[in-house]
C-alpha cells in the first residue's frame, strides 16, 4: 500500500514555480498560500472531496498533521521520493529543482518542530517481547552448558519477507506455549542435573575387511554410488544406548583419491537407517571431516554429541511387547563435482575407506559432568547448611537465567517451591531439577531483560549486545562488566563489539539477519523445471522415487543459502564497505558452488573466499543463486519478484502487492506467462492495461536487468526462440545427460533482451550497467537501508519516523568511515537510541 501512496501523493510535487525558498518562521502561512492552492489546482480532482484513489483526501491535509503521530510517515515518505526524484512520474510535468529543495526544507522544519523534545522518548521505552525460538534455544545452550535441539517441540515463530521477527509484534506468548515451555525445561534439567551413580555405559564396535574387490567397490568403502550391502555405507546398527548424556564415536578411515582430488568430504549422521526405499527417514548430522589421508596412512577421526538430539527409531511391538528403539550411524560421501546426475562411475569418483567404527555413551571419565556442577557446584555449605546452600544454588543460577542480579525476594519465592516440591518422595536431583526448570518458565528468563527500577540499565545492555550479536545470553565478560557498570564507555562497547563478533556464536546473528532481511527461505519452495535444468539438483536414479530430489545429503540451494550467510559474515568479519553488497571482487563458495557458476580451480564442500576474473558474472548479492532462485519461477526468472526484492531488501522501499482489482500477469499476458523462459515482452503487454501501467512502470525497470541470469541463478545470455519444444531427457537419443546439456545448449539461438529504462535513471543494459548505476547513484540509500535493518534488529522493534533524526546521526558517522560494516555496527551499539541514553 505504501507504494501506491507514494505515487498518489506524488502530485503534490507538481508544484508551479514558487519563487524561492520557503522562510522558516512562516511555515503555516506558506502551507496555506503555496502549498494548498497547489493541491486544489493539480491534485484535488483524484484526491479530493469528490474522489480519493487510495483514500487519500489531500484536500483534509494541513501543517497541523505534524502534529500527529499517525501522520508523520506519509510526511517521512513523502520527503524521501521527493529527495531521490521518483515522484511525480517521469510521464507528468516535473517541478523545477528549486522547488524540490524548498518543499524539502519545509518537512524537514515541520519535523525538527514536531520532534523536538520527543526524539529520544521513545529509546528508553520497554518493548515487552519473548525470546525468538532460536534465541531461547540457544540461551538453554549457553546456560547449561550443551545444545539441546529444543525449537521442533515450540509452534513456530511467525515470518514476513524482508521483515525481522525479534519484534513485540511478532514475539507474543500464548498460553499453550507454556506447556511446551515446561516440557522443555523438564527435558534440559533432567539432562543437565544427572544423578549421584555412574550411569551403565553403552559401547557397539564394528569392523570391515575390504572383500571382494573384483566386484567393484570392496566392502569397506562407501562410494557415492555402488554401495554394497554389509558395507560402512549401511551404517552402524547401535545395540543399545541410554537416552541421555555425551557420546563420541571414532573411526578409522582413510580416501583413495583419483589423480587431480585431494580431498573428499565424509559426514556420519545418526538416526534411523537411510537405506530403505523412504525419503522420510529421520536423521541429524554428528559431523563432517574433510578426508586427505590415503590408504598407506589412515587416521582415527572422533565425533561427539548429545545423544537427546538424535531420532531413535520407536521399536516395533511384536507379540504385544514393544521391542527397543534403535539407532544407527551411517557414514555418507559427499563428494560433488556437479556430475551426480551424469550416470554412475563409482571407480572413478574418491572413496572413503572405513576399517572401523565405535560408539560409547554416555562419556563417564569425570562424574559428575561439568554441566552439573556447573549447577550444583561443590561446597560444603552443602552438608553444613543444606538450605543457605539450596538459596545460593537458586541465586546463581537466576542471575545467570534472568541476565541480571536475582532479588532476595525472587530466590525466596522458588526456596518455598522447593519446600513443597521436597515434600514428595523425590531424591534431591529431582526436586531441584523440578524446581529450576520452574524458573525457565518465569517471564525474567522468556522475555528480554529490560531496565526497570531494580535492574541498571548496564545489564540490559549487556543483554542487548549480546542478543543482538550472539543472539543468546550474555557471557560471563559481559555480566562482569554490568556488575561494574562500564558498558556505557564508548570504548568498552567497541571492544566488546569487535569480540563478539569474532566468537562462533555470532554466526547465529549473522544467519538469521541476512535471511530474514534478505527472504531467503523462499529458495527451498520455488519447484525447478528438470527437463531444463536437469543437473542442477541430484536426483534418484531408480526405483519408485527415480526422478524425486536425492534425500539425506546437502543440496546445491542448501550452499547456496549457505553462501549467502557466509557472504554477509565475510563482509562484517573483514569490515568491507556496503558497496560490496551490490558488487564484490570475490565470492563465498565451495566446489558444488563453483561447478554451477562455472569458477574453475575448487575443490572440497567447505565454502571459502575465491577471487573472481571481471568475466564471472558473479560479485555481490544481485548474481547469486539464493536471490535469483528465490525471485524466479523454476522455469524462468521473474523480473517482476526480483525487481520488488531488489527495492525491498537493497534500497529499502516498501513494495505493496497488487490490489486485488488488478489482473495477474498471467491474465493479462495469457498461458505463455507461465511457460515463458523470459517475460520481458509479457510484462509489455501486462503494462497495456491501465490499471497495471502505473506501478509496473516504476517496478519493472529494476528486475529486467536480471534477465540474463536464469530460473536456476546461472548466467544464461542466450534463449530458445518463441515457440521451441523442449523434450525431456531420451537416452537413446541423447545417450547421457552431457548430450542432453548440449542439445539444450543448441536451442538457445535468441539474446536475452536486458535492457530498460530506469525510473527518472538512465537507460541500463543488463545487470553491469545496473550494478554500476547503483554504486554511482544509490551507494548512500543502500547504505541508510542497511543501517536501518542493523539497528532495527538489534533493537527488536521497527523503525519509526521519531527516530529519524537518531537514525542519521549514525549515518553521518557511518559515512565518514565508507560504510563498514562491522564499524556500523560499532556505532549503532555506541549509539543512545541503542544503549537507551537521554540526551540532557
Amino acid at each position: 500500500m505504501v507504494l501506491r501512496l507514494l505515487v498518489l501523493f506524488s502530485f503534490i510535487f507538481l508544484l508551479t514555480p514558487m519563487g524561492g525558498a520557503f522562510e522558516s518562521d512562516s511555515n503555516s502561512q506558506n502551507f496555506k498560500n503555496q502549498i494548498q492552492p497547489f493541491f486544489n489546482s493539480y491534485c484535488l480532482h483524484c484526491h479530493g472531496p469528490k474522489k480519493s484513489k487510495a483514500k487519500i483526501k489531500l484536500h483534509l491535509l494541513s501543517e497541523s498533521d505534524f502534529s500527529k503521530e499517525q501522520n508523520l510517515k506519509t510526511w517521512e515518505k513523502l520527503l524521501e521520493v521527493l529527495k531521490s526524484k521518483e515522484m511525480p512520474p517521469e510521464d507528468e510535468r516535473q517541478p523545477r529543482q528549486q522547488d524540490r529543495a524548498d518543499i524539502a526544507h519545509w518537512i524537514e522544519n515541520e519535523f525538527q518542530s514536531s520532534l523536538k523534545g520527543n526524539s529520544q522518548k521513545h529509546s528508553s521505552e520497554p518493548t515487552v517481547r519473548r525470546l525468538t525460538n532460536i534465541e531461547y534455544e540457544n540461551t538453554i545452550r549457553d546456560l547449561l552448558g550443551f545444545r539441546l535441539k529444543l525449537i521442533e517441540n515450540l509452534p513456530k515463530d511467525p515470518q514476513k519477507p524482508y521483515r525481522f521477527n525479534n519484534t513485540a509484534e511478532f514475539m507474543l506468548m500464548g498460553p499453550e506455549q507454556i506447556d511446551r515451555y515446561l516440557e522443555n525445561a523438564r527435558r534440559a534439567l533432567a539432562s543437565a542435573i544427572v544423578d549421584p551413580d555412574k550411569p551403565e555405559v553403552h559401547r557397539t564396535r564394528r569392523d570391515w575387511k575390504p572383500h571382494n574387490l573384483d566386484r567393484g567397490l570392496g566392502l569397506d568403502e562407501v562410494g557415492v554410488w555402488g554401495n554394497r550391502r554389509h558395507s560402512p555405507h549401511w551404517g552402524m546398527g547401535l545395540k543399545s544406548f541410554p537416552k541421555t548424556g555425551e557420546f563420541r564415536i571414532r573411526i578409522q578411515a582413510s580416501a583413495i583419491l583419483p589423480p587431480g582430488i585431494t580431498e573428499l568430504p565424509l559426514r556420519l549422521v545418526m538416526g534411523y537407517s537411510l537405506n530403505i526405499n523412504s525419503s522420510t527417514q529421520r536423521m541429524e548430522p554428528v559431523g563432517t571431516v574433510q578426508l586427505r589421508n590415503t590408504l598407506d596412512q589412515p587416521r582415527v577421526y572422533e565425533f561427539r554429541g548429545r545423544i537427546e538430539n538424535f531420532p531413535a527409531k520407536p521399536g516395533k511391538i511384536v507379540n504385544g511387547r514393544r521391542q527397543a528403539d534403535t539407532m544407527v550411524v551411517t557414514p555418507q560421501n559427499l563428494y560433488d563435482d556437479g556430475t551426480l546426475n551424469d550416470g554412475q562411475r563409482p571407480l572413478e569418483m574418491p572413496r572413503a575407506v572405513i576399517q572401523w567404527m565405535e560408539f560409547e555413551a554416555p562419556l563417564v571419565q569425570n562424574w559428575p559432568p561439568e554441566h552439573h556442577k556447573r549447577i550444583l557446584f561443590e561446597s560444603s555449605l552443602r552438608q553444613e547448611n543444606p538450605e543457605a546452600y539450596v538459596q545460593e544454588v537458586f541465586r546463581r543460577f537466576m542471575s545467570r537465567a534472568y541476565r541480571r542480579p536475582a532479588t532476595e525476594n525472587e530466590v525466596s519465592k522458588f526456596f518455598k517451591i522447593y519446600q513443597l516440591i521436597s515434600e514428595s518422595e523425590l531424591t534431591f536431583e529431582e526436586v531441584m531439577r523440578e524446581t529450576l526448570a520452574m524458573v525457565l518458565i518465569s517471564p525474567q528468563f522468556l522475555y528480554h531483560t529490560v531496565q526497570d527500577e531494580q535492574v541498571s540499565p548496564h545489564y540490559e545492555i549487556a543483554s542487548k549486545l549480546s542478543y543482538f550479536l550472539w543472539a543468546s545470553m550474555p557471557d560471563e565478560e559481559l555480566m562482569k562488566l554490568a556488575e561494574e557498570q562500564k558498558l556505557l564507555d564508548n570504548k568498552i562497547i567497541d571492544q566488546q563489539v569487535r569480540r563478539l563478533l569474532k566468537d562462533s556464536r555470532s554466526n547465529s546473528f549473522v544467519k538469521i539477519f541476512t535471511s530474514q532481511w534478505l527472504s531467503l527461505t523462499k529458495l527451498k519452495t520455488v519447484p525447478i523445471n528438470k527437463d531444463l535444468f536437469p543437473r542442477f539438483l541430484y536426483y534418484v536414479p531408480r526405483g519408485e522415487r527415480a526422478g524425486t530430489e536425492e534425500p539425506y545429503r546437502p543440496t546445491i540451494r542448501d550452499y547456496m543459502f549457505e553462501e549467502t550467510v557466509g557472504f554477509i559474515s565475510e563482509l562484517i568479519r573483514e569490515n568491507e564497505t556496503v558497496s560490496n553488497l551490490v558488487d564484490s571482487n570475490f565470492a563465498y563458495l565451495n566446489q558444488p558452488l563453483a561447478a554451477h557458476y562455472g569458477v574453475q580451480g575448487i575443490e572440497g564442500n567447505q565454502l571459502r573466499r575465491v577471487p573472481l576474473n571481471p568475466e564471472s558474472n558473479l560479485g555481490g548479492l544481485l548474481t547469486q543463486g539464493s536471490i535469483l532462485i528465490g525471485n524466479g519461477t523454476g522455469t524462468a526468472p521473474h523480473p517482476i519478484y526480483r525487481a520488488v526484492w531488489l527495492r525491498e531488501a537493497i534500497l529499502g522501499d516498501e513494495v505493496p502487492p497488487p490490489p486485488a482489482e488488478v489482473p495477474a500477469l498471467t491474465d493479462s499476458a495469457g498461458e505463455s506467462a507461465e511457460k515463458a523462459l523470459t517475460i520481458k515482452d509479457l510484462l509489455a503487454k501486462h503494462r497495456e492495461d491501465e490499471s497495471c501501467n502505473d506501478c509496473h512502470a516504476r517496478l519493472d525497470p529494476w528486475g529486467i536487468p536480471f534477465e540474463r541470469y536464469n530460473a536456476i541463478g546461472k548466467y544464461q545470455p542466450m534463449v530458445p526462440k518463441e515457440g521451441t519444444r523442449v523434450r525431456g531427457f531420451d537416452k537413446k537419443t541423447h545417450q547421457s545427460l552431457i548430450g542432453y546439456q548440449a542439445y539444450l545448449q543448441s536451442l538457445n539461438t535468441i539474446s536475452i533482451q536486458a535492457d530498460a529504462r530506469l525510473p527518472n535513471g538512465p537507460r541500463v543494459e543488463g545487470m553491469r550497467d545496473l550494478k554500476n548505476y547503483l554504486l554511482k547513484n544509490r551507494k548512500e540509500d543502500i547504505a541508510k537501508n542497511v543501517l536501518k535493518r542493523f539497528l532495527g534488529y538489534g533493537l527488536g522493534r521497527e523503525l519509526t519516523v521519531k527516530d529519524r533524526f537518531q537514525v542519521q546521526t549514525i549515518f553521518e558517522r557511518s559515512k565518514a568511515e565508507d560504510f563498514k560494516l562491522k564499524d556500523m555496527i560499532i556505532a549503532i551499539c555506541q549509539s543512545k537510541i541503542f544503549t537507551g541514553v537521554k540526551s540532557k
